[in-house]
């Protein structure tokens, strides 16, 4: 009975003290975890920093499996984000669109900046007026040789334009009012300051119809533009621009 006891009884005490030393067995692996890689999100937008990475079985506060950001301190920049003009990638697509999401009325991006684009006309002459069949776009002051306003009927000819005198008998519309060799045309201007509306005077008047506003003797085509005063100064057909 002895002889038993010390061939199975002690292996088996011994068997269970270790199980209950160590634990299950080894083989029982319904505890372990794969352990996979997170990357930190800084910006909060769901989108990682692939160059801060971690290797976790659950993800540590603040880091996401995605690493696809390539701005990670500005949560507007992310896949997919909505490309602005602000002269940054938005959409990490690898470029700076010149969107005018942002751009709040304002008609395009130039550079990462909202600007207004302007019809220019050359003004071949040099007269002050131009031509409406050559056209340019472009933002802020016309380049040299272009003007905001197309009335001239002959850029060719610096003594024709609309502000001319008639000169009778020499086979010319030198003040473009449609009119050959016949009496100026003359409008009602009513404010005053030598630019005058589209009505006709009946007597004096100016020859010309080139005021926006004839109520305004500080608003016509050669005032200087006032920024944030949300008026067409200059009746150039854009309000506030530089």
């Amino acid at each position: 009975m002895k002889k038993q006891f010390f061939k199975t009884g002690i292996p088996l005490l011994l068997l269970a003290l270790v199980t209950l030393l160590i634990g299950p067995s080894c083989g029982d692996d319904s505890t372990r975890c794969t352990e996979v890689t997170w990357y930190y999100d800084n910006d909060g937008d769901g989108f990682g920093d692939p160059d801060k990475k971690v290797e976790a079985c659950d993800a540590p506060q603040g880091y996401v499996s995605d690493n696809t950001d390539c701005n990670d301190s500005n949560d507007m920049v992310y896949p997919d984000a909505t490309e602005l003009c602000d002269g940054l990638d938005n959409n990490c697509d690898g470029e700076i669109d010149n969107s005018t999401t942002n751009c709040e009325g304002e008609t395009t991006c130039v550079d990462g900046v909202c600007v207004t684009t302007t019809t220019f006309y050359r003004d071949n002459d040099n007269d002050g007026f131009g031509d409406a069949d050559t056209t340019m776009q472009g933002s802020g002051t016309p380049p040299e040789g272009w003007v905001t306003n197309d009335v001239d009927c002959d850029d060719t000819n610096d003594l024709v334009n609309i502000l001319a005198d008639e000169i009778m008998n020499n086979g010319i519309d030198d003040n473009c009012n449609g009119l050959t060799d016949a009496e100026d045309i003359r409008y009602i201007d009513n404010d005053g300051d030598g630019y005058g509306s589209g009505n006709e005077a009946a007597g004096d008047g100016v020859f010309n119809r080139l005021d926006c506003d004839d109520d305004n003797a500080n608003i016509h085509p050669y005032a200087i533009e006032i920024s944030g005063n949300s008026v067409d100064d200059d009746c150039d057909g854009n309000i506030d621009e530089n």
